[in-house]
């Protein structure tokens, strides 16, 4: 939230507009009869999906503390530079989404009335989002300009207008065309640049807020499942003008169906100057209610799944006796880096996800373009006819992703809302991205967007990573110095998340930033076989997870390329991979977000996405959807080498590939490795069942077996099936399943072998003419030749061969000169 009082004109210091654009998280969310969120699947059957309460697109902290709240949605007045006065709304989406597509600067202008709230207040007018530059005044007053990206942008205002009293307020906004350095680089983070429909100018929301004169202006609450502890910091903030003593108290409450019996929290007094913020840390707290009041994600997943959240009720009580009070939500979990690995609650975590590119979506023309994230329906609560951003949720982990990358374009705090409900988890990426940005002119911006966007979401336990930059290896500005600054603008305003850099194409050696050794750090290279290329590496460093962040592009916008999102993913996987995410989904299925047609936006990669919601109805029947769920699959068994032979599939997407699949003798011992993963958050035991069926999967059983494997979480095991091929028969399937506690988590049937030589069902013994079927000709030996090594061609005439049986196989004699077919090496 806005918690400074910035009174002067110009532009605000680094640190100032920080805490400008620090957001308290968060209100209580009432989802009656929700599932205990526990992990494993051991746990009972989950309740019936409930609804996702809508708090706004400012999520569930939007105007924590405050008395009152006015909202100053609706028509301002508009003046374009060098243009006449219009009229827009706001918030609207922005200006580029109202069909102002070639502004780049303009004023926004309203009258307001300030309630009197009838005791000393502090007022506040609050954005939830202004790209990028906004100076706001009073009846032509300057009270300050802040510089912000996809963060909220708060004044203090308390100074220019009294309670009670009608004023004109205006804000002068630059947009990125018109805040660029003399390289023509921008001097903002602006996520991507390609994208001519990411949103400009005011966008999310625009609130007048009132608070008591002195206030909790933030609290960030932090959990150790190590320690198992809480603690919590309370910020405070004193509007008077005068030196005042502030009593804390604190309680906390279940967010959900689980009951549990809270710790006392302890009492704490803190003195406040005047016209300042002072912070106080509570505890830490012991935390023994065990690990069904963990935060845990939908992993494997469960219909209807509600993660465990928690709420903080901060009460204070000021000297004069008039008290503020603000509720937070949060989750009790821990993210961690250990050396080559992460950590969820202790137990080894891998990252299986997307990348989601929200400037794509934002092509989408609703209403106009831009601001796809606060606007289009797929994006917001529940809609009639389309499920909306919980469902997308739903959609991801259905198809076994557990993470997204919020790519570039940082989410709305709705969207972290969801997700921590749900239990979807997120690497909270900055608006930070290669070569269109200038590093060095644009640094302060640049650091206090970073900062900005640690403030606003470290509450969200959904929230299991930052991601500090994208790609910055292009740019010729890039510098070590330049990402210790944006990591130390994370990490020291959040401290309890591990930290990383998506970097380009092989970027991510340690030698590129020699001095960035931080135990929390990762670098995660991009397209390690090439843009737009089927490929299996993975880069080894030691003592910090490997992974990629990005492979497939721009080939995902092809049936093929899909096929490669299951193909490439499961190979990495089996080289025991932390992090892999296939860039980027929307291209192969745009209606993951839902009800968004092939037709309606085009990619970055400047076409059509494969599939949408005009020609994909029902996305759980489709042959390469199925394929992707299965090899992200958390406690999948997949046979790695049969994957790969088809790894790279063909223009249609074809999974396996015919030519690929190997064959077998009939009355042959077959052996084949099954890889199986653990990729769970509880249970070393895994139920392994393998079954081998004739000629199709639901064939009669060859030859099966069951088995209980112990698999490390987080790692894999190697299991060897073997059988005896059938004497008749064309084919044999191989279904492979595996189990929890029981309870059905994998299973797939896709894979066969062809079956060779001799059985009850080849030819009988005897002469034949072998006859080409497209040509109807006869095969012959070239001038019925006796020589050793003679050609065979087609021919006229009645040729003959003689057919005979050898233990697995048969022989072909041509009748004319006695000797065997052969083929020469």
């Amino acid at each position: 939230m806005h918690r400074t009082n910035v009174r002067w004109g110009g532009r605000l210091s680094a640190s100032a507009r920080g805490l400008a654009a620090t957001v308290a998280l968060s209100l209580p969310l009432t989802l009656g009869g929700l599932t205990l969120a526990t992990p494993g699947p051991a746990l009972g059957a989950p309740a019936a999906t409930q609804s996702i309460a809508a708090a706004g697109l400012d999520g569930v902290a939007a105007g924590n503390a405050a008395i009152t709240s006015v909202d100053l949605s609706g028509t301002w007045s508009f003046t374009p530079a060098g243009r006449a006065t219009t009229s827009i709304t706001v918030p609207g989406g922005g200006w580029y989404k109202q069909g102002f597509t070639d502004v780049n600067e303009a004023v926004y202008s309203r009258s307001i009335t300030v309630p009197d709230t009838g005791q000393p207040q502090s007022t506040w007018i609050e954005f939830g989002a202004v790209n990028h530059q906004a100076t706001l005044s009073v009846d032509g007053r300057v009270v300050a300009t802040q510089t912000t990206a996809f963060t909220p942008s708060n004044f203090d205002i308390s100074s220019y207008a009294a309670p009670g009293t009608t004023h004109t307020i205006s804000v002068q906004v630059k947009g990125r065309g018109a805040l660029k350095a003399s390289d023509g680089k921008y001097l903002v983070p602006i996520a991507a640049d390609w994208s001519e429909a990411v949103p400009q100018g005011i966008f999310r929301s625009a609130s007048l807020r009132v608070y008591p004169a002195v206030y909790v202006s933030d609290t960030f609450v932090r959990t150790s499942v190590a320690n198992r502890t809480l603690s919590y910091d309370v910020s405070v903030t004193n509007s008077s003008a005068a030196t005042r003593t502030v009593t804390l108290t604190g309680a906390l409450a279940s967010d959900g169906a689980g009951s549990f019996s809270y710790p006392q929290l302890p009492q704490q007094t803190v003195t406040v100057a005047a016209r300042s913020t002072a912070k106080v840390t509570v505890g830490p707290v012991a935390w023994d209610l065990g690990t069904t009041s963990y935060w845990w994600p939908n992993v494997p997943y469960r219909s209807g799944y509600r993660a465990q959240l928690h709420r903080l009720a901060v009460h204070a009580t000021v000297d004069d006796g008039r008290t503020s009070d603000a509720t937070y939500r949060f989750g009790f979990r821990e993210s961690t880096q250990n050396g080559e690995y992460y950590y969820l609650n202790g137990a080894r975590v891998n990252f299986r996800g997307d990348s989601l590119q929200g400037a794509d979506y934002d092509r989408v023309n609703n209403g106009g373009k831009g601001d796809a994230y606060d606007t289009l329906p797929g994006f917001l609560p529940p809609s009639s006819g389309n499920g909306g951003w919980p469902q997308a949720v739903d959609n991801y982990q259905r198809l076994n992703y557990n993470v997204v990358r919020m790519h570039m374009e940082p989410a709305s705090p709705y969207m972290l809302d969801v997700a921590d409900e749900i239990g979807l988890m997120i690497i909270d990426e900055t608006a930070i991205r290669s070569g269109s940005q200038n590093f060095v002119s644009g640094r302060d911006n640049m650091v206090a967007h970073a900062r900005a966007l640690t403030l606003r979401d470290r509450n969200h336990p959904a929230i299991i990573r930052w991601s500090q930059i994208n790609e910055p290896s292009s740019n010729a500005n890039d510098s070590q110095s330049f990402q210790q600054d944006l990591y130390a603008a994370m990490n020291g305003n959040d401290g309890t998340r591990p930290i990383s850099i998506d970097a380009g194409i092989g970027a991510d050696s340690p030698s590129r930033y020699p001095a960035m050794t931080y135990p929390n750090f990762a670098i995660f290279a991009h397209y390690l076989d090439g843009v737009g290329r089927y490929g299996e590496a993975l880069n080894r460093h030691s003592g910090r997870p490997d992974g990629e962040g990005e492979y497939i592009w721009p080939a995902c916008s092809t049936k093929q390329g899909f096929t490669w999102f299951a193909t490439a993913t499961a190979a990495k996987r089996g080289k025991d991979a932390s992090d892999l995410r296939p860039y980027t989904l929307l291209s192969a299925w745009a209606s993951v977000v839902p009800g968004v047609r092939t037709t309606d936006f085009t990619t970055e990669e400047n076409t059509r996405p494969v599939y949408g919601a005009d020609n994909l109805p029902d996305p759980w029947s489709n042959l390469q959807i199925q394929r992707v769920q299965a090899a992200f699959n958390p406690v999948a068994a997949v046979d790695l080498p049969f994957w790969s032979a088809s790894g790279n599939s063909d223009s249609n997407g074809t999974f396996p590939l015919p030519q690929a699949v190997p064959s077998y003798a009939r009355n042959a011992t077959v052996t084949r490795n099954i890889t199986v993963f653990n990729d769970d958050f509880a249970d070393t035991s895994v139920g392994f069942t393998w079954t081998a069926r004739l000629d199709s999967p639901t064939g009669a059983v060859v030859a099966s077996g069951s088995t209980n494997l112990t698999v490390p979480l987080g790692s894999r095991v190697t299991q060897p099936v073997s059988f005896t091929t059938p004497n008749t028969g064309s084919r044999v399937y191989l279904q492979l399943s595996t189990t929890k506690a029981g309870s059905p988590v994998f299973t797939d049937a896709v894979e066969y072998f062809n079956l060779t030589g001799g059985s009850g069902t080849g030819p009988t013994p005897g002469t034949y003419r072998i006859v080409n079927r497209n040509s109807g000709k006869p095969l012959a030996i070239a001038g019925n030749s006796t020589a050793d090594g003679a050609k065979t061609v087609q021919q006229s005439g009645t040729p003959t061969w003689t057919i005979s049986t050898t233990q697995d196989a048969y022989t072909l004699r041509y009748t004319a000169s006695g000797k065997m077919l052969d083929v020469n090496a």
